[in-house]
Order: structure tokens, then sequence, then C-alpha cells
């Protein structure tokens, strides 16, 4: 039956890899903005600051932004790559896309950071000084430590995820059920409490939110879905509700996946059949934040804490707490867009150009071998 809707995919992968979904472009974008709010009300919040969190305490649960990529991103590697699967051909494409997606703008944000933290000891967490963290963190490979950059942390669960889709494109159909059992281990183990590492890596409840997102692919490409706009506006909804006033929702973090995640997977639903009826075409600006939001994602931590030392400096106490959680947001976010046109964009495409070019070069040569 999988191998079945593989073929009754009315769009083969590069067709699908072509086009660009806007709504989804747009909720990346709003979800990395989630992201940034938060971690400047985090910061702002601080004794050396404020002292006190912004917005009562809304902000705590922006944080949820994340929910939404992994959603997202599982969505994009089954709906751009389910007609991939069995043919090891594709395997190097694959993994040419997805490393300079994720590694070149990563980089160039984490070495430097890791030479900061080597030359100034004082500076940020002690496990962002050892070197140990500091090897994991260059591969994106899960360790003890989080990663040198903090928020890198999505990052090596998306690795795994694609790591282990790779396995499924090279071995075939009958590798799925292993997403299967996946979720459902992770399931299981959320009944026994904290786990230890690296288990507590590989059945994080946050890996399920993959599963929901290649759900949602195989479905929207076998299925027409009715009522598009409702279930975009009712997935929105209730992850809204939860955003504001689901105070402790995360506390129990199978019950925070589930309602984040599987409001996020109603809003992927409907947004992408709207799109496939419709042409949405989104404003110049929103594009740019959504094709942006990976950049914004890596460099907003960086720039936050710049933002707010400046901020410190020149007497925060008379701006107003709130006033200063947009400004500084705004301003990381318009950071991490310069970053995108300037740095993320041309990188990620010489890097894509060099390796198809290498993969094209290798390929000839094993065929006259």
């Amino acid at each position: 039956m999988l191998e079945a809707l593989a073929r009754q995919s009315a769009k083969s992968s590069l067709e699908q890899e072509a086009k660009k979904l806007g709504l989804l472009e747009l909720g990346r974008g709003l979800a990395s903005a989630l992201v940034v709010f938060h971690h400047s009300g985090d910061i702002l919040a601080e004794k050396r600051f404020y002292g006190i969190d912004a917005f009562g305490g809304h902000l705590h649960n922006f944080n949820v932004g994340v929910d939404f990529f992994f959603v997202l991103s599982g969505f994009i590697i089954a709906w751009v790559h389910w007609g991939d699967i069995g043919k090891r051909d594709r395997l190097g494409r694959y993994a040419v896309r997805r490393f300079s997606r994720i590694y070149p703008p990563y980089w160039c944000i984490l070495v430097p950071l890791i030479i900061l933290y080597q030359i100034f000891p004082a500076a940020g967490a002690p496990s962002q000084h050892d070197l140990a963290t500091a090897f994991f963190s260059i591969p994106l490979l899960p360790y003890v430590n989080p990663p040198v950059l903090g928020v890198a942390w999505t990052l090596v669960h998306e690795v795994f995820f694609y790591t282990l889709f790779g396995f499924i494109i090279a071995i075939g159909f009958p590798a799925i059920w292993m997403l299967a059992a996946w979720g459902l281990a992770i399931l299981v183990c959320s009944f026994f409490g904290e786990l230890g590492y690296p288990a507590n890596f590989i059945f994080d409840p946050f890996n399920l939110e993959f599963l929901f997102g290649v759900g949602a692919a195989v479905f929207l490409q076998r299925y027409r879905v009715p009522l598009p706009s409702a279930f975009l506006g009712i997935g929105t909804g209730i992850f809204l509700l939860a955003l504001l006033f689901g105070t402790h929702i995360q506390d129990v973090p199978i019950a925070g996946r589930a309602v984040f995640g599987l409001s996020s997977l109603a809003i992927v639903v409907g947004a992408v059949e709207l799109e496939l009826r419709h042409t949405i075409r989104l404003p110049p600006v929103l594009a740019l934040l959504g094709a942006g939001s990976y950049a914004v994602y890596l460099v907003h931590p960086e720039a936050l804490s710049a933002l707010c030392s400046i901020l410190a400096r020149f007497g925060h106490r008379a701006i107003p707490l709130n006033a200063a959680i947009i400004i500084t947001s705004l301003l990381a976010i318009g950071i991490g867009l310069t970053y995108h046109v300037f740095v993320e964009s041309p990188v990620t495409k010489r890097t894509r150009r060099a390796l198809t070019a290498g993969l094209e070069r290798f390929g000839s040569i094993r065929k006259w071998a």
C-alpha cells in the first residue's frame, strides 16, 4: 500500500520541492518570531536587567514555536522525498540538500562562538567551554550537554530524524515501520519518567512531532481535506489559546507535545490543502520572514545578548519592560534576516552547487569504472 501511495503522488519530488508553500513559510517565520520573543523575555527578566516577567508571564510558552518547526520538518521531508524511498540513487541528492541546508549557516555562527568561549572563560555557561561539548556540537550529535549554541538542541533532533529518513530511502518501504515503532516506543517511555542518556534523547516526546508531520504528508498525498479553512482556524485557535493560557501545560512533556504538536498538525494540513486549491502570494516582507526563519533562529540568541547588554549600558530603566521586549526582539529578527540575505542564502547555495557537482562527478566515475 505504501509503495502504491508513492506512485499515486500527483507530483514528483522535484516538482514538490520547487513549489514553495507560502502559508507554511509564513508559519515558519511566525514560529521563529515566537521563539525570539520568548528568549528576549527570559533575558530581560533576569535580575541584572528588569527582574520581572514581561506581558504577565505570557511569553513563557512562546518557545512552542519549536513544536511547529518539528511538525513542519516532518511534513516537508515526507512531502518532498516520499517518492525517493527505495531509490538509492536519490540518497546522495537527499544528503546534499539536508547537509547544505543545516550545516554551513550553523557553522558560520558556531565556530566563532567556540573560539570566543575559549578566549573568554568567564563568558557563557561552563559546558560551553568544554571541548567535548564543542566536538559533539560541530556535527550536531546527541550529547549529555546542550550544544555550544544553545538553540541548536533542536537541530540535533532534526539531524537525527533526517538520518533515520535517509535509512528509509536506502532500505525502502519496509523500513517505514521503523517510524511507527519509534512513535510507539516514545509513547511507552513517556510513562517511565525521566530517562538517562541517550534514551532521553531518542525517546524524547519532541520526536513525535516529526511523525505527526510525516503522517500529514502521507495523508495529503492520498486524500483531499474538506473545509481546510476550518482545520487551519481550529488548529491556530487551539495553538494560541494553549500558548497564552496553558501556563503549566508543558510541565508534562507528552501533554505539551500532544497539544502543540497536534494543533500544529491541523495548521499544516489546513494550510497545505488551501494552497493546493488556491495560489496564495505573500507580501514580500512576510515572504522574507519565512525564508529567513532559520537564520533568525540561529542568530537571535547572540543578537539578543548583545542588544540587552547595550540596553543596560545606556540605562534600560528609562524604557518600559514590554517596550524593551518588542524593541530587542524586532532588532534581533532584523539582524537574523540580514544574516539570511548576506550569509545564509549565498553560503547554502554555493555549498549545494559544489556538493552537487561533486556528486555528479562521483557518479560519472562510478559509471565508467
